[in-house]
């Protein structure tokens, strides 16, 4: 299969080329065809200088100036623009690890799935990586959605997963597109639940930079649920 692997980012200039080496070495390694697409949101750090420096011939860097910034709509950009028909999202801090990407597309490979989900091991907040604060508040937000909406995903708050390119374009006309979880919107904005497997991957800290975690994120995670579950009783 061959893959297109879209990687928003903005501000992440000291992560850029550890990610361009890390994830073109082990592809390369595995004999996979792809091209890794940097959606970049208009960053205001030297990220295209970085990105000129140790680009690839299967890297891209593409500017998203659209306003306002946002993650999902940059994912989405990235999407559009994509060639190949099986689409990877992960971030560009390098909490996504290539290694976790590789077993992920051996379980897409078996074609048995439309959506793999690298998903985080939320038994406690040290597994995970995660302040103990924000570790309770994801999995309060993951046992609302579950219950709120019929599923049984262990981490439905996922940013790294694949999927298959006809899934997205089926969901794409009712997606919420805002904020940072556009794997929920996509699942949620589908006619049907997808194929979904799960894998657990290694959710490490970030190497460089700061997380974007912030209050205004998790604001508009809770009217992003409130909007879908109302739209879906309302369609009901």
């Amino acid at each position: 299969m061959k893959f297109s692997i879209i990687i928003p980012i903005y501000n992440e200039a000291r992560n850029i080329q550890q990610t361009i080496k890390r994830l073109s070495n082990i592809l390369n390694k595995k004999k996979i065809v792809y091209e890794i697409l940097f959606i970049d949101d208009d960053s205001k750090d030297n990220s295209i200088e970085i990105f000129k420096k140790f680009k690839t011939k299967k890297t891209k860097l593409i500017i998203r100036k659209e306003k306002p910034r946002d993650l999902s709509r940059s994912v989405i950009f990235g999407f559009n623009k994509a060639k190949y028909k099986n689409l990877a999202v992960m971030d560009g801090d390098l909490q996504h690890t290539p290694k976790d990407l590789i077993n992920m597309i051996k379980q897409y490979n078996t074609n048995k799935y439309e959506i793999v989900i690298g998903s985080r091991n939320m038994i406690n907040h040290k597994k995970v990586n995660l302040n103990p604060l924000r570790f309770y508040i994801s999995n309060l937000l993951n046992m609302i959605t579950n219950f709120l909406f019929g599923l049984k995903l262990k981490d439905p708050m996922s940013g790294f997963f694949i999927i298959k390119k006809k899934v997205y374009v089926g969901a794409r006309k009712d997606l919420f597109l805002k904020g940072y979880k556009i794997l929920l919107d996509i699942i949620l904005s589908s006619r049907t639940i997808p194929k979904i497997k799960e894998i657990f991957i290694n959710f490490k800290v970030r190497d460089k930079g700061f997380s974007k975690m912030r209050p205004k994120i998790l604001f508009q995670l809770i009217i992003f649920l409130l909007v879908k579950y109302i739209y879906r009783l309302l369609k009901n």
